[in-house]
């Protein structure tokens, strides 16, 4: 009865030490480009997965300048109001103007510009009464501005 033991401990501890070695980058590559069609992740092929989370990354390296930052909200604002979404563009009117006011302070040319654009939205969109509340705070932040 014993006999028997002695093989399988010894299997069992020289399957415990035994470790699968990590994919290498190629090998994790090849792997999605060979399930293409054959997988999905939330509908989409793993390949589309992949590309959509390598150019995230890339664009989130490429926007880590402040400067590149505010470009890109400023750019995505402008598709929202494009697209007629005027509601998600003041809702990152709204985001950026916190940023400014965290990054350059209350009396900035970035937190006047976002208070002029805010404006500019409620008066397309018919509140003239915040488009005038919002033109007198970007006023009054262009007057404090250093000359």
């Amino acid at each position: 009865m014993k006999n028997y033991l002695i093989p399988l401990f010894t299997l069992l501890i020289a399957g415990c030490g035994t470790t699968r070695p990590q994919q290498t980058y190629d090998e994790m590559l090849n792997d999605v480009v060979q399930n293409f069609n054959v997988e999905t992740v939330g509908g989409d092929s793993v390949l589309n997965v992949f590309v959509q989370k390598a150019q995230a990354d890339s664009i989130a390296r490429k926007y880590s300048n402040p400067a590149m930052k505010e470009e890109m909200m400023f750019n995505l604002i402008s598709e929202y109001l494009q697209a007629g979404q005027t509601d998600n563009a003041q809702q990152l009117y709204d985001n950026m103007l916190e940023y400014s006011e965290q990054k350059y302070g209350k009396v900035s040319q970035m937190t006047a510009m976002v208070y002029f654009e805010k404006a500019y939205i409620y008066e397309q969109s018919g509140d003239l009464e915040n488009a005038i509340k919002m033109m007198q705070k970007s006023a009054a932040v262009f007057e404090q501005l250093p000359k």
